[in-house]
């Protein structure tokens, strides 16, 4: 994805809104548009009851959209632990009750990731970031 183009700055604008209604939880906001998949995460407070000592995250990627990971050792490294599934771009709304789900202890989403397209693919992906731009 063009780092410049309107399709990126409305990613920009999609995962602003994610991380803004998360309010104090989020910790951390990074954005990649480097050559690749474009990918984001956000790196939050909360923690998975069954895995109270790693830390969250929420991950978007334009492969599989959002996922909830923990980093399983001190260099970064992480895990998928549950895929959203269902949208490549849900409703923000959608997002935050996936990760508070998962802290009440229930497990939302799938543990497969559900490769809803190929990187770069010529679908609508981009068209739908477009409509994010203009949000912001």
């Amino acid at each position: 994805m063009d780092a410049r183009s309107h399709a990126a700055e409305g990613l920009r604008n999609y995962v602003r809104e994610v991380s803004a209604g998360l309010g104090d939880d989020v910790d951390v906001v990074d954005l990649d548009l480097a050559p690749g998949p474009a990918t984001a995460i956000i790196l939050v407070r909360s923690v998975l009851p069954t895995l109270p000592a790693l830390p969250v995250l929420l991950t978007w990627d334009e492969i599989n959209g959002w996922a909830l990971r923990v980093e399983i050792d001190g260099d970064g490294d992480t895990t998928a632990v549950a895929y959203l599934g269902g949208d490549i771009l849900p409703e923000p709304g959608e997002v935050h009750r996936f990760l508070h789900e998962a802290v009440r202890g229930a497990h939302p989403g799938a543990v497969s990731p559900p490769l809803f397209r190929h990187a770069d693919a010529d679908d609508d992906l981009e068209r739908r970031l477009t409509g994010f731009h203009a949000r912001g």
